[in-house]
């Protein structure tokens, strides 16, 4: 039976728990090579990314992507960032912001595999289904 991409990152994460840097570094090799020999080297970044999580999380992190189409002040983002800690339940929030000129305005986050898109281009878009469906 083949494992998931969490199921992975568990297992690594496990392994991984309480090592130096150079055992880490051996454990890492080691399991790379399991990922050939099973054929899911097609999982590392999924494995990668599953793997950042459950590190951020037992460190009481969250990431968050915050995309919008100007730059956002620093109040706003404030404001989300307490959102994320109040749904997260964690006490610390790492938000990367990124323009994206093409949203029109609004934003879009996403954070622990959730998206919130409140883009103006979504809501358009929205908008435009609803016009052809009536």
């Amino acid at each position: 039976m083949k494992a998931n991409v969490k199921q992975y990152a568990r297992s690594l994460f496990e392994l991984l728990e309480g090592k130096n840097e150079s055992e880490a570094k051996g454990l890492i090799a080691n399991f790379v090579t399991l990922l050939y020999r099973r054929q899911d080297l097609n999982k590392a970044k999924a494995i990668i990314n599953e793997l950042e999580s459950l590190y951020d999380g037992a460190d009481g992190l969250t990431r968050a992507e915050l995309w919008s189409s100007r730059p956002l002040d620093g109040q706003v983002k404030s404001k989300i960032s307490a959102y994320i800690k109040s749904k997260s339940g964690k006490s610390d929030v790492e938000l990367s912001e990124n323009i994206d000129k093409d949203l029109i305005g609004g934003f879009v986050l996403r954070y622990k595999g959730l998206v919130i898109d409140g883009s103006f281009k979504n809501n358009l878009l929205k908008f435009k289904k609803q016009l052809l469906i009536n």
